[in-house]
């Protein structure tokens, strides 16, 4: 329970934050080469990472690539002790009506995606050891959504949701330079819905390769 959350709690929060802000500058939507903008499933944007968009209090959160598209790598420059909460593969249903028939079945489909999963973590070179400890699936909370989201519609409440994924959690990083690099795959299962036939495989394999080239600079 860092910071007094579960990590399944952190899930849905970390959520918030990037559903919180517009797709022209949603940090999951940040690209480092033109060509990701003829490939990817959204509109993606070329320029500078910027760290502190939609951050607050004691822990900051890291983008992953939306879809798991393509390769990045970022410069992010965080303050001195900051919890960092990142996906290395995650899954979101939403919509859905809060009902427990409809969130068992979101939890199924969930669960049967991230089961193809295989990711893998490095931090300043040494990898994260035992990563399937880290993976969880969220509670099932009502979506809510501010103005200028990045599901572009109006403000309001959108039925509920539910995540499932692998997350670290990671204690402030000492002042100085630091890596993280992970990579992430899973198959992508057509989803369909209860009473008709499940899809048949092979299913495509999404994957991406995620790099932060992070400083840690002194509380000011």
């Amino acid at each position: 329970t860092p910071l007094d959350r579960s990590y399944a709690e952190w899930h849905l929060a970390w959520w918030d934050w990037a559903l919180s802000m517009p797709r022209a500058t949603n940090p999951l939507l940040n690209a480092d080469d033109p060509e990701d903008q003829a490939t990817a499933a959204l509109p993606v944007w070329i320029g500078p990472y910027d760290a502190a968009a939609g951050q607050a209090g004691h822990l900051w959160f890291l983008a992953e690539t939306h879809r798991n598209g393509w390769t990045v790598e970022r410069e992010a420059t965080i303050p001195a002790g900051k919890h960092l909460c990142f996906p290395l593969q995650n899954f979101l249903l939403w919509g859905w009506p809060p009902v427990p028939e409809a969130e068992a079945w979101m939890r199924f489909y969930l669960g049967l995606v991230l089961d193809t999963a295989e990711v893998a973590c490095e931090i300043d070179g040494v990898p994260v050891e035992n990563l399937e400890r880290y993976r969880h699936q969220s509670p099932a909370v009502p979506l809510v959504v501010g103005e200028n989201n990045f599901l572009e519609r109006p403000a309001g409440q959108y039925g509920m949701m539910v995540d499932d994924g692998y997350y670290l959690i990671l204690a402030p990083l000492s002042v100085g330079t630091h890596t993280i690099h992970w990579t992430a795959s899973m198959e992508v299962i057509p989803f369909w819905f209860p009473g008709q036939a499940p899809p048949e495989p092979p299913f495509p394999v999404a994957s991406q390769e995620v790099t932060y080239q992070i400083t840690v600079v002194p509380m000011r």
